[in-house]
């Protein structure tokens, strides 16, 4: 089984094998620190005259097996981003994650109907997870019927949580200070479970969407 229990981090692991640490353009320079990873195009960050380039660079960059998604790709209604390119750059990202058969972890704000939409026109194959999920539990099961899987961080409604199939459930530190070990004590007693629990399900899931492709 895998070691992984963070499935999305900003902050280099002090233990690599136990997180999947977000890779970016800007950070490059710090992979050779970690020993798992994503890497994505951030709508936060996307330049037109550069988005080609970069998927092109990304293709390649995917053949490291360090690489074992892509993400954090997404949509953000709330950026400065034009979103023809927010667009453009989330679909070019979710068919190669498709084409490489690769999950994709999704930034989403205020834009959950054209994500699922988009996965229902790519007829997705892969896995699309919703990182640092917060929304309602009404918006939790949409997600679920329509086949993603959730990751909670440190804040999210509790009914939300609450909703999720323990087969469709993953937990990640993000931009917090927070250590994964107590984001897991947080949600286990919530799920009545024993954090050892929930950490023996979770990486089953981790292990079936990361690495049992």
């Amino acid at each position: 089984m895998t070691t992984i229990i963070d499935i999305h981090t900003h902050t280099l692991p002090i233990h690599p094998e136990s997180a999947i640490w977000n890779c970016t353009p800007s950070t490059l320079s710090l992979l050779p620190q970690t020993q798992y990873a994503s890497f994505g195009l951030h709508p936060w960050s996307l330049s037109a005259s550069t988005l080609s380039s970069e998927i092109e660079s990304m293709e390649q960059l995917l053949t490291d097996n360090r690489f074992i998604a892509i993400g954090e790709a997404g949509l953000d209604k709330l950026c400065d981003t034009p979103w023809e390119l927010q667009m453009q750059a989330f679909r070019l990202q979710a068919e190669l994650a498709d084409r490489l058969n690769l999950p994709l972890i999704i930034h989403a704000v205020k834009a959950h109907n054209e994500i699922m939409q988009l996965k229902m026109q790519l007829k997705a194959r892969n896995t699309w997870i919703i990182h640092g999920f917060r929304g309602k539990p009404e918006l939790a099961n949409q997600y679920l019927q329509a086949g993603f899987y959730l990751s909670f961080g440190e804040r999210y409604n509790v009914q939300s949580l609450l909703a999720v199939s323990s087969s469709r459930l993953l937990f990640e530190t993000d931009d917090s200070q927070h250590s994964i070990l107590d984001i897991y004590q947080q949600a286990a007693p919530i799920l009545s479970l024993s954090a050892h629990e929930l950490l023996t399900q979770t990486m089953q899931n981790i292990d079936k969407v990361f690495f049992n492709r």
